[in-house]
């Protein structure tokens, strides 16, 4: 490996890294049916709590740009687990969207969400995670389904 290579590689993981460990609080419900949607919000009730809780590593290379990570474990029903591009919206705030193709909870054949955090201060963030969904109807009929998940996230920094 050249020297150029070895400095090109250290550039891009001696960033800064955050950790965000996120609890969902609300939950919002938002349905298709023949073109009418029907919509519900609840709050995360306290036996559902450990099923909605992501861990992020959000690392911001040298050249600013930022690599969300997450490791779902065994489970990742809403398509999350892995490495993803971020995208900065404003200071102290970005968002990434995922992908997987199989072990989906609300579609069949792939599924992925938008995640999007923002920073209360240093040791706080708010965040929203939307799964792509899909409901099949009595009539064998697809529509679509939303659950959005909004809640808050501890923070911890790190260097790399």
């Amino acid at each position: 490996m050249s020297l150029l290579a070895i400095l090109a590689a250290l550039a891009t993981t001696s960033g800064h890294s955050t950790t965000y460990d996120c609890q969902a609080e609300k939950q919002l419900v938002l349905m298709s049916d023949k073109g009418e949607w029907n919509y519900s919000a609840s709050d995360v009730d306290k036996d559902s709590r450990d099923t909605f809780r992501w861990t992020f590593v959000a690392t911001r290379a040298a050249n600013g740009a930022i690599t969300v990570s997450h490791d779902p474990g065994i489970l990742d029903a809403v398509g999350v687990g892995g490495d993803y591009p971020a995208m900065s919206l404003a200071p102290g705030q970005f968002a990434f969207s995922t992908n997987k193709s199989e072990n989906c909870l609300f579609t069949e054949l792939g599924c992925g969400a938008l995640v999007e955090i923002s920073d209360i201060d240093k040791r706080k963030a708010s965040f929203s995670l939307t799964p792509m969904g899909s409901v099949i109807m009595e009539d064998e009929r697809r529509e679509i389904l939303q659950l959005i998940m909004l809640g808050t996230c501890k923070k911890s920094e790190s260097k790399q």
